[in-house]
């Protein structure tokens, strides 16, 4: 199978305009209780470009949206783009701090959110990074904590600030602006005006604001659809948030581009889930592992029918069987937000056990090379090093940051991660390089040791990482994301290691935590270096080598 590359639409406008005329009848947009044509879809961004207009938005505009995945958050994004505008979606895990400094950092002038979602309250939040927004006018707020944010809108069945406009007020004003006018914005949007500001997760250190043209974000979201081989006929379930790349890129413009349907939930739950992959008949799904093993453990999902998916991010197609009569299974692949999520991949038709165990060859246009960690010089092949990227794929630059300490000066991105190719140039991807485990001289891969500790009875998750140590260095620990109820006991987990893992290999402290403890990052990403000392402090309070969080 070949990728076409011609004609292809190099900036987002063009790309939903492209689906509109192709496909402006059938299904884009799926709800537990509502659907949406591309049609539809096309009438909703409308009606929100002319409101943004309407609100001062144009080219250059930096607008944010915290907001859970839904239709008006996939139309709130083909309209701010479509208008030239800069789009930074907020993470909906996101605590106070975070948001106080992703606003700041991004310099939002225009904010829109949802009051609250799940246990968030949103409002509460921007109001307690920004107190003196209370004193302002709609349209004209001042804050010397968010010098740069000029307006606020809620989405909010509550009473608000009377500086923030609701949403039906936010809406009323596409009156105001003609149609032409939106049209002859999106006219002037050009191929290399920046489109996306994302921000990367900060597992250690602050995030960093990831900057991306409309060319490079339209055409890799094109190309992501076609390596799963998606069409009209294409239903896809997902759970990605969507303020991911993976979620706004692979899933949402893989999907768009190629006129399939996609179903969206707010929030995941299994259940739901597996009702709208049936009623649905989806047959693409994108999941993180643990999404999948939820789903696979749910009471249904041997009673109901899940028998068209196999395309979609991940061979997930083994479990069903293998691929179906049409031959395509699900793609792996590699990539990150500095490289519009997929920077090589495997293709659908590929045989199962390339698309197992490898993240594909270069997609087009890319540049790749392996590069030894310590020296920089390229590695021998087949053996592993540092993974630099270069291509239209490739962020523009990190917000704020200058680019000369971000690529080297072959113009290569050095990605942090290690990995090596195989005799047919499809990358093997290892690990971060700053994961790894150094105990005694041996390299030691967390992964490896993680996919022993998840089999143990009563673990639902496992997150390994160094841990520091007088005579060899660094030791493993690790932390055992356990069931309540269900938590093994220290023997059960000791005799576990030892018939599982090595010597060096076995975690020397182990932390019990639950999932609603586990440390995170605004983006979603578990903060290892949190666990590892609260491990370090509890191992030093009472002496053992197995504690609980607490």
């Amino acid at each position: 199978m070949s990728i076409d590359t011609t004609d292809e639409a190099c900036t987002l406008p063009a790309l939903l305009a492209l689906s509109v005329e192709q496909y402006g009848d059938r299904t884009a947009l799926i709800t537990r209780d509502e659907r949406y044509s591309y049609a539809d879809l096309a009438t909703r961004v409308d009606t929100i470009s002319r409101a943004l207009v309407a609100l001062g938005v144009g080219k250059g505009s930096r607008v944010g949206l915290l907001m859970e995945n839904g239709p008006d958050w996939i139309a709130f994004a083909f309209a701010t783009t479509g208008l030239g505008a800069l789009f930074v979606p907020v993470s909906t895990f996101c605590k106070e701090d975070d948001l106080a400094y992703q606003l700041r950092h991004a310099e939002v002038q225009h904010l829109f959110l949802s009051a609250r979602f799940l246990k968030n309250d949103y409002l509460a939040m921007l109001r307690g990074a920004a107190p003196d927004l209370e004193k302002g006018e709609p349209g004209a707020l001042m804050s010397t904590s968010l010098p740069a944010l000029r307006s606020v809108v809620v989405r909010a069945d509550e009473a608000i600030p009377t500086g923030f406009e609701t949403w039906s007020d936010f809406e009323a004003k596409a009156s105001r602006t003609p149609e032409s006018i939106v049209e002859g914005l999106r006219a002037e949007v050009d191929a290399e005006d920046e489109c996306y500001l994302l921000y990367t997760s900060g597992t250690t250190a602050r995030p960093k604001g990831v900057v991306q043209v409309h060319d490079a974000v339209a055409r890799n979201g094109r190309r992501i659809g076609a390596y799963q081989c998606l069409d009209e006929n294409d239903v896809v379930w997902f759970y990605y948030p969507l303020f991911f790349s993976a979620g706004c890129i692979n899933v949402m413009l893989g999907t768009v581009s190629h006129g399939a349907a996609m179903i969206l939930q707010p929030s995941f739950d299994p259940g739901v889930a597996i009702e709208l992959i049936e009623r649905e008949r989806a047959t693409a799904w994108h999941l993180w592992p643990h999404t999948l093993k939820e789903l696979t453990q749910h009471p249904e999902w041997n009673t109901r029918d899940h028998s068209k998916l196999h395309k979609g991010t991940g061979p997930f197609d083994a479990l069903q069987g293998g691929p179906p009569e049409d031959g395509f299974g699900g793609v792996n692949m590699y990539g990150m937000t500095e490289t519009c999520t997929a920077f090589t991949c495997t293709r659908a038709d590929e045989p199962l056990p390339v698309r197992l165990t490898t993240c594909g060859a270069l997609m087009p246009d890319n540049e790749l090379k392996i590069v030894d960690i310590e020296t920089g010089e390229p590695a021998k092949p087949g053996e592993p090093g540092e993974i630099c990227v270069k291509g239209p794929a490739i962020m523009r630059r990190y917000y704020k940051v200058d680019p000369a300490t971000t690529f080297d000066e072959e113009g290569y991105f050095r990605t942090g991660d290690l990995g090596h190719l195989d005799d047919e140039g499809r990358l093997i991807f290892s690990q971060r390089i700053k994961d790894t485990i150094k105990t005694g001289g041996i390299n030691v891969a967390p992964a490896d040791i993680e996919s022993k500790l998840v089999t143990l009875p009563g673990v639902s998750a496992a997150h390994a990482f160094p841990l520091p140590s007088d005579d060899r260095g660094q030791v493993v620990g690790a932390a055992l994301v356990v069931t309540k109820g269900k938590e093994p006991a220290g023997d059960t987990i000791v005799a576990h290691c030892k018939e599982h893992l090595s010597g060096y290999k076995r975690p020397e402290g182990l932390l019990l935590i639950h999932a609603d403890d586990v440390p995170m990052t605004g983006s979603g990403k578990v903060q290892k270096v949190i666990m590892r000392d609260r491990l370090v402090e509890l191992m030093e309070q009472s002496g053992e080598t197995i504690v609980p969080w607490s």
